[in-house]
């Protein structure tokens, strides 16, 4: 009985290195070792080493190697805004990235649909699955948050919404009154807020008590007081008489706001002899004092309304 036997002769190959490459990157090697472990290129240096899990890295390149299977283990989550700067314009979007970094200092994005995604502020503000902010419309800068979370990990981003107009918030929109002073005295979502209401029942509407300095939430009897050049008591026009003898001069006086061109208020000043037929000033309002934020300004009385002598005046206000 004859046997036989028959043997496979072959080689071995050693690993190497390969050639990698995307749609905008290749790495071709000018050097390896036998085993593949240490690649050379004219600005690249991968040291991988016979290590398992060891790290490649250059100067714009981290790679975490290793088996097939191997377990990293993820220490921190960031927020950041993935463009510049952290406001956010009222009715506005920004888009926010989450990055969960590992525990050998490596970093990706977790994979769609694995980060919570939250607010934390009195801000109008709300956020998508995806990390798209999205603020609504605000009366002032306001502070706003917004946090994510990925396993027991968690980050939180500040952001600043902000205000870009002045009548535009909510049910104070489009009224003719700033956002700001209307939620000063009615809250958010007050009523009789309007510029022709009357909330305070006192005869005065809303837009009066604002261009006068006035509260409007509150009956508002008294008049305008002031001494020398300070104001000592916000109230309604009153007429005022300076001088001695034969020579009084006879002035309409009236609260305005410093800030009225820019609040887009227009102050008249008009005259009548016997209240039926009115006249309106064309003198320009002297300046007698102020508190910073409301002047005392008058306006000479005319002699004569249409043949008889002026005796009363009224102040009217308008917005441009």
């Amino acid at each position: 009985m004859i046997s036989r036997s028959i043997i496979l002769a072959g080689w071995l190959l050693p690993l190497t290195a390969w050639c990698g490459s995307s749609q905008n990157y290749t790495l071709e090697h000018d050097a390896i070792d036998n085993g593949g472990s240490l690649a050379v290129s004219a600005n690249y240096v991968a040291n991988l080493s016979s290590t398992p899990g060891a790290a490649a890295a250059s100067a714009n390149y981290a790679n975490r190697t290793g088996y097939a299977g191997q377990l990293a283990d993820v220490v921190a989550i960031e927020v950041a805004a993935a463009s510049a700067g952290l406001t956010i314009a009222e009715r506005g979007t920004k888009q926010l990235v989450a990055l969960i970094t590992y525990d050998d200092a490596s970093f990706a994005a977790p994979a769609a649909g694995m980060v919570s995604w939250n607010t934390s502020s009195t801000a109008p503000l709300s956020v998508s699955s995806t990390g798209l902010v999205t603020a609504g419309s605000v009366y002032q800068d306001t502070a706003a948050a917004v946090s994510a979370g990925y396993l027991n990990f968690s980050d939180t981003l500040s952001l600043v919404v902000l205000n870009s107009g002045t009548d535009d918030f909510g049910s104070y929109a489009a009224d003719g009154l700033p956002d700001l002073w209307q939620v000063q005295y009615f809250g958010e979502s007050g009523i009789q807020t309007g510029a022709s209401a009357d909330a305070d029942s006192d005869g005065l509407t809303n837009l009066q008590e604002y261009a006068f300095g006035m509260n409007p939430s509150q009956s508002s009897g008294g008049m305008l007081r002031w001494s020398g050049s300070n104001l000592l008591e916000r109230g309604l026009p009153v007429p005022y008489a300076s001088g001695t003898g034969g020579g009084f001069t006879f002035r309409a006086v009236f609260p305005r706001r410093k800030d009225f061109a820019a609040a887009g208020l227009t102050y008249s000043v008009e005259f009548s002899g016997d209240l039926a037929t009115w006249k309106t000033s064309t003198s320009t309002p002297t300046v007698l004092a102020d508190d910073g934020e409301i002047q005392v300004v008058s306006v000479p009385y005319p002699f004569f309304v249409n043949g008889k002598k002026a005796a009363y005046f009224r102040v009217k206000v308008q917005t441009n």
